[in-house]
């Protein structure tokens, strides 16, 4: 009591009031201490809505003017409470997180009904070694692993392969399963293959879901030759035996042999079945003639080889050079020339019966034979070695341009006494202002 009484003696000579009114102050300001320690005992923790005080209390510096060798004393100051020094509550979300919530809500994403999700356990299938042309099948699993409906918005297709199972537009509600179905082709050629196939969904952190496939394509089935050269000069075509054997033991039989135009065949017994086989191909000449070159297809009921394929090239008779004469910046009335070599790759005598121009655009200016050489004779040009030839030399006589086109197309045509008619194209481009 002496003590407060103390307090109310240092106020009242501050503010130079009475001891009676000075002790009036300081019984408001210990009540309004003592509500406020009940507010703050009865919370417990500060509110977020804040009530606001009558005033805010704040402990200042010693009294002035406090008598000397008497302890100090601390001055209450009372200041009246304002928007401005009332402490804000702070806020329930930092700005942080609002940030990261508003970038989820992005296309794709329903933050009132869900949030679509794809699960995936296995996205890569090895199948290691395979054999060539050889077809397998697989399924990858995924799940509707989020809490709203998860859509297939569209299937990517991947070569080589068939896709079962899904569809565009698909969809599955939360908790259920999927399979994706891929049957593949080996391809025919020994390396290693991927294929991917590619699921594009609703998944906001997901959009697009990669399956892939890899295998290692080796050989089951060994075959010899790989590539027939022919000739029309020889017995057969020259085309000998064709070698079939399987290289990892399993026997197997031949179903089919075709070629093309049916130039080759071969004699064979579907229901043998053998780990090797040899095929004695016979080849019809009138149509080797008519197709240069193609393809022997073979069937086999390996389970990991169908099929193998043997491409064939027939040597000519004979050989145009250049087999096509394109030719820029011609000039209307400006004849050119230039040579064309007629060649017999049999290295037999023949004649020219005849050279014409469809177009009448090209003139034969000269033919002339050239003979066959000694092996190892230098004093002839190595372009007029090797066999019987000729040369032709011939001239063109581009017309004026007729309208806008600049364009020249003519062929020419050279018949060989009692055989084919050999022909080269020929394409000229007329310059500006011709």
């Amino acid at each position: 009591m002496a003590n407060n009484r103390g307090i109310t003696r240092v106020i009242a000579r501050r503010w130079g009031l009475s001891l009676s009114v000075g002790l009036s102050v300081l019984m408001c300001v210990g009540l309004l201490l003592s509500q406020a320690g009940c507010q703050k005992g009865a919370s417990g923790t500060k509110s977020s809505a804040v009530q606001e005080p009558a005033a805010k209390v704040t402990q200042g510096q010693p009294a002035a003017g406090a008598a000397e060798g008497q302890p100090a004393e601390k001055v209450v100051k009372i200041e009246p409470i304002t928007a401005g020094n009332v402490d804000k509550p702070a806020e329930s979300t930092p700005p942080q997180a609002k940030t990261a919530e508003s970038q989820l809500q992005g296309p794709g994403t329903q933050t009132a009904a869900g949030t679509p999700r794809i699960g995936i356990e296995n996205a890569v299938q090895d199948f290691g070694n395979i054999g060539p042309d050889s077809t397998h099948t697989t399924r990858f699993a995924f799940k509707s692993a989020g809490t709203a409906p998860l859509k297939i918005i569209k299937v990517g297709a991947c070569c080589g392969s068939v896709v079962r199972g899904v569809k565009d537009g698909q969809e599955y509600v939360p908790g259920e399963t999927g399979a994706v179905d891929i049957e593949f082709h080996g391809g025919s050629y020994p390396g290693p293959i991927v294929r991917r196939l590619t699921l594009q969904t609703n998944d906001p952190n997901q959009p697009f879901a990669n399956f892939t496939i890899k295998a290692n394509i080796v050989l089951r089935i060994e075959y010899q030759p790989q590539r027939l050269s022919l000739f029309l000069k020889k017995d057969n075509g020259g085309c000998g035996d064709i070698k079939i054997k399987s290289l990892d033991g399993r026997p197997f039989s031949i179903t089919s042999f075709r070629s093309t135009a049916n130039t080759l065949t071969a004699e064979f017994n579907p229901d043998q079945k053998a780990t090797e086989f040899v095929l004695k191909p016979r080849a019809d000449m009138g149509k080797l003639r008519k197709n240069s070159s193609g393809q022997i297809s073979i069937d086999l009921t390996h389970p990991e080889c169908s099929n193998v394929r043997i491409s064939y090239d027939v040597l000519p008779e004979f050989t145009v050079t250049p087999p096509q004469w394109m030719q820029f910046n011609l000039k209307a009335g400006q004849p050119i020339q230039r040579d064309i070599w007629v060649i017999n790759n049999y290295q037999d005598d023949f004649e020219i019966e005849s050279v014409s121009s469809q177009q009448g655009m090209i003139k034969l200016i000269e033919s002339k034979k050239v003979q066959d050489v000694a092996a190892g004779d230098k004093s002839v040009p190595a372009s007029e070695a090797g066999g019987t030839r000729y040369r032709l030399r011939v001239e063109v006589v581009p017309p004026a341009v007729q309208g806008n086109r600049n364009i020249l197309s003519d062929a020419l045509q050279i018949k060989i006494k009692d055989g084919e008619v050999l022909t080269v194209h020929f394409r000229g481009w007329l310059a500006q202002g011709s």
